[in-house]
């Protein structure tokens, strides 16, 4: 029988983290978390206004003015056309998408304009050739479906999204669930040009804003939601507009 002493196996020891490199790891998350979209950046309107401006075909010399014998009398045919653009978004400035339940609600605002005689029958001009600074295009279009006057409808949004004093909540296991710490504040800003078809007359209809603002943790918060909620409440506003300019042309 060996007298010799048996070989211990060796005890492998579950290595730890260094409290140093969890302290480190915590912080990165916190600045990554926070570092994009910090503070408030707020809305460029100057840009945005720039962006929205629809300018009206110019009137050669030899053509009269537009005036208020050159528009037709109500009851009014109006045809709408909502401006398309090609023209890419920036980080704070966005096209306004124009779906066919955003035009829904506008004609459904104007409904009562027929009750007041002021219009005859409202419809959707949906030619997929033209676009917002085809106004000469969009006119003739409206003329072979029998309209009286075209009312050309542009848009244009900004996004500011940010995080708030509960944002520091978000490397907990629960905080990045359920703190509200991130914000998306939606601004569209609407406008509207109204021309006769048969004539050189036109006007512009002032400009209508919807603001909305939606609060929630960051992975929940959508761009999206904040901006159909604000384009909502512009589109609201602008057929009030639309509505007084057109009962001033009685």
């Amino acid at each position: 029988m060996s007298c010799l002493p048996k070989r211990r196996r060796p005890v492998r020891r579950r290595r730890e983290s260094p409290p140093m490199h969890t302290a480190n790891t915590i912080l990165l998350l916190t600045v990554l978390l926070l570092t994009g979209c910090a503070n408030s950046q707020g809305f460029d309107r100057t840009a945005m206004g720039e962006r929205l401006h629809l300018v009206p075909t110019a009137t050669p010399e030899t053509q009269p003015r537009s005036d208020a014998s050159t528009r037709p009398s109500p009851p009014f045919r109006l045809g709408v056309f909502f401006a398309k653009h090609d023209v890419p978004d920036t980080p704070s400035i966005r096209k306004v998408e124009w779906f066919s339940a955003d035009r829904d609600d506008l004609l459904r605002e104007l409904t009562p304009l027929q009750d007041e005689h002021l219009l005859s029958d409202t419809f959707v001009l949906t030619d997929v050739r033209l676009h917002g600074d085809a106004i000469k295009e969009i006119r003739q279009a409206g003329a072979r479906f029998g309209a009286d006057m075209i009312l050309i409808v542009d848009g244009v949004a900004g996004i500011d999204r940010y995080n708030n004093r509960f944002a520091w909540l978000y490397p907990t296991i629960i905080g990045a669930y359920l703190a509200p710490g991130t914000e998306s504040d939606a601004l569209v800003m609407a406008t509207a040009h109204l021309f006769a078809v048969g004539s050189d007359w036109h006007t512009p209809i002032q400009t209508a804003e919807g603001h909305t603002k939606v609060k929630a943790a960051m992975a929940f918060v959508e761009d999206a939601v904040a901006l159909h909620k604000a384009k909502q409440g512009a589109i609201h506003l602008l057929a009030e507009h639309i509505s007084e300019r057109l009962r001033s042309l009685k």
